[in-house]
């Protein structure tokens, strides 16, 4: 029945998996590319700042400065001017770049709030002929004067730049009167309404569908995959693993999707607040907030962790299909599920490296940290580390191989060495045993040589009985195979059981008695119960039966002294008798 809903819904499965994928993606690019100015004119899309202020600052000790000329929260153009030299010091007062921005962008914001007629707007360049520069004057209002530093910043001259600026001062202060218009205000007001209520729907669908997913996730947890149930006690082993595999990874991908559903009902309230905050012109400077370098490094930090809990759900979804395959025989199926269990971790942790390191690069940035250098020099660290720990490498190659070879697997008991156990944990370097007594053994992959694999395939209980020495052999043969047909049948053991227990026969006759053996053959990590179960009923069939265990015996010969002095002179008697006849 499990299977079956899976299969069902294998394909919805996909497709979510895979839109969350993308929205997680789409979420890291936009928090780490978009800019506050996303409605700049054409002349400043694509300038990267701190490199034009490199490339402008002169040879002296004074530095360029640039800034951006913004109208209702979008920009304009930019602006350069001398900034302080260093060890200079002007305390609290703004610097001349500051000043410069603040004075054009306070004379553009009360022009766009004064009533002026877009017709009659006169925006002139003329030549300052004390300065030899442009001055961009707006209804005889002086703006600002165009310097050669703010033409070098567009790459043109002072005349060039000054004879585009006003078509742009034209089309911003146009755009701004519009936007002040209560018809205008009226239309984004709606606009606004409705995305606030498909914002409401939207968290609200997100909000039921994950009371669902934790409704779903309370019942998985009350009423767990139990082997002893009526329904499933039938099963063999690798089906009853299979099938707890599936459970397993059914929640967690019902756990992903809660994540995730979570992260979309943060995008919604805020992007959903980003587009409102830019439809009116007196809250569009608000957009910057919303975009700031934390709230940008959250974002990435964010998006890395609906990636790393997709990715964990993909991995599982790709080896659930590998594992489904029509082509896989039975048999198979629960060696196919430890594998599969121990490579999925192995690519996980791999994939939750590669997005850690990524997210940290992006992350870094953001923060304005020059990428090019820094890799350069982990490149080099990381050439001298990889030097400095070849064992590691040793580690991560053997590691490789005997996931390549399929030595052992998460799941299996083996002995290594001389210790041994459960195999917990297992990476690309290391291999952790759980022995008997419950200590944690952790093993370098690279000291791994030889490795006995209790569990692989199959298992065997290899049991040798010694009855007495006068017990009838064939009788005891007889009782052996009825034992076995006995327990090979009994529904409780016959799926742990593969094959009829065999009874090899007599293979050795000492002063103890005969010794038989018996092979059965088992599921993996089931031949101790198999043997322990198998003795009790032996036990139980020798009372009833009467046969007798086999004791050591051994023969001791006592003889008295004289007997031995007389057994002593008997040959010499005999000589004498000899000798005697020979001289007469």
């Amino acid at each position: 029945m499990l299977w079956t809903q899976q299969r069902n819904s294998k394909y919805l499965r996909w497709c979510y998996l895979l839109g969350s994928g993308l929205s997680a993606l789409a979420l890291c690019f936009l928090t780490s590319t978009m800019s506050p100015a996303s409605g700049q004119t054409p002349e400043l899309s694509g300038i990267n700042w701190s490199q034009l202020e490199r490339s402008l600052q002169p040879n002296s000790n004074d530095q360029i400065e640039t800034a951006k000329i913004k109208l209702d929260g979008q920009t304009l153009f930019g602006i350069a001017a001398p900034g302080i030299g260093v060890g200079k010091n002007t305390g609290d007062a703004p610097t001349p770049i500051a000043q410069r921005q603040q004075s054009i962008e306070n004379t553009l914001n009360r022009l766009a709030s004064s009533k002026f007629n877009s017709n009659t707007l006169t925006i002139r360049s003329d030549i300052d002929s004390n300065a030899g520069l442009p001055v961009i004057t707006i209804n005889n209002q002086y703006l600002m004067t165009v310097t050669t530093l703010d033409a070098q910043l567009q790459g043109s001259t002072p005349e060039r730049w000054a004879k585009e600026l006003p078509d742009v001062l034209k089309v911003a202060l146009s755009r701004a009167q519009k936007e002040r218009q209560p018809e205008y205000l009226f239309h984004q007001g709606m606009v606004g309404g409705g995305i606030l209520l498909a914002m409401v729907v939207a968290g609200s669908v997100t909000s039921r569908v994950q009371r669902r997913l934790r409704n779903q996730k309370a019942k998985t947890e009350r009423d767990p995959l139990e082997p002893e149930s009526t329904d499933l006690i039938s099963l063999s082993t690798d089906t009853l693993t299979v099938l707890q595999l599936q459970q397993q990874r059914l929640k967690a991908f019902n756990d992903v999707k809660r994540r995730v559903l979570q992260i979309v009902q943060v995008a919604v309230w805020g992007g959903g607040t980003f587009v409102l905050l830019g439809l009116f012109p007196y809250t569009r400077w608000l957009q910057p907030v919303v975009l700031s370098t934390p709230l940008k490094v959250l974002g990435i930090a964010l998006g890395v962790y609906v990636l790393l809990r997709w990715s964990d759900a993909l991995i599982d979804q790709l080896f659930e299909v590998v594992e489904a395959g029509q082509f896989l025989s039975l048999d198979s199926s629960q060696r196919l599920a430890l594998r599969i269990c121990t490579v999925s971790r192995v690519t996980k942790s791999l994939t939750s490296i590669v997005l850690i390191g990524a997210g940290a690069l992006a992350g870094l940035a953001v923060l304005g940290v020059d990428l090019v250098p820094l890799l350069a020099g982990a490149g080099i660290i990381g050439l001298g580390l990889s030097l400095a720990s070849q064992n590691v490498i040793k580690d991560v190659i053997n590691g490789f191989l005997i996931l390549l070879e399929d030595q052992y697997a998460v799941g299996d008991v083996v002995a290594i060495g001389d210790v041994g156990g459960l195999v917990e944990n297992m990476n690309l370097r290391i291999t952790q045993l759980r022995n008997n007594e419950g200590r944690l053994i952790t093993i370098p992959n690279s000291a791994i040589t030889i490795v006995q694999n209790l569990s692989k395939d199959w298992s065997r209980v290899d049991l040798t009985l010694t009855i007495a020495f006068d017990t009838n052999p064939d009788y005891a043969l007889q009782i052996l195979r009825n034992l076995s047909e006995e327990i090979y049948r009994d529904r409780a053991w016959n799926f742990k059981i593969l094959e009829l227990p065999e009874v090899l026969g007599i293979d050795e006759i000492d002063h103890t008695g005969l010794k038989i053996r018996i092979w059965i053959k088992t599921q993996p990590l089931e031949q101790w119960a198999v043997a322990r179960e198998f003795r009790r009923r032996l036990k139980q069939m020798m009372d009833v039966e009467h046969v007798a265990i086999g004791i050591p015996q051994q023969l001791l010969h006592f003889c008295h002294a004289l007997d031995s002095e007389a057994k002593i002179l008997d040959p010499l008697t005999s000589i004498q008798k000899h000798v005697n006849s020979k001289e007469d």
